[in-house]
């Protein structure tokens, strides 16, 4: 089995490592630089700042998936809309970018 590479692969080797890929036009890389001052690598995770000024760590597909069946069919989950269970994702401290858009799509 293949491991699909993580959405948060490059955030990570940029803030472990401080590499950033050369094939970034001018434009691309500006907009990561600035994407990245949100993400704090603490090895072997990388945290996203929330506006709140928590640290969720960043997890990959596979990993949300889990994440959001658990916060979602668990008995202390309550079967709860989209919204309920993104909130009750973040307040478990994880993060992904189609965060929202996973958990309206998994409460239907």
């Amino acid at each position: 089995m293949v491991q699909e590479r993580p959405w948060f692969a490059d955030l990570a080797n940029f803030k472990a490592a401080g590499v950033i890929l050369e094939d970034f036009t001018w434009h691309q890389k500006k907009k990561f630089l600035r994407d990245a001052t949100y993400y704090v690598w603490d090895d072997p995770h990388l945290f996203k700042i929330g506006s709140n000024g928590l640290l969720r760590r960043c997890v990959s597909r596979e990993e949300a998936k889990s994440i959001l069946l658990h916060c979602h069919n668990s008995p202390y989950g309550g079967h709860f809309n989209g919204e309920r269970t993104a909130a009750k994702v973040l307040q478990a401290g994880f993060y992904w970018p189609t965060l929202f858009k996973d958990a309206h799509s998994n409460a239907k």
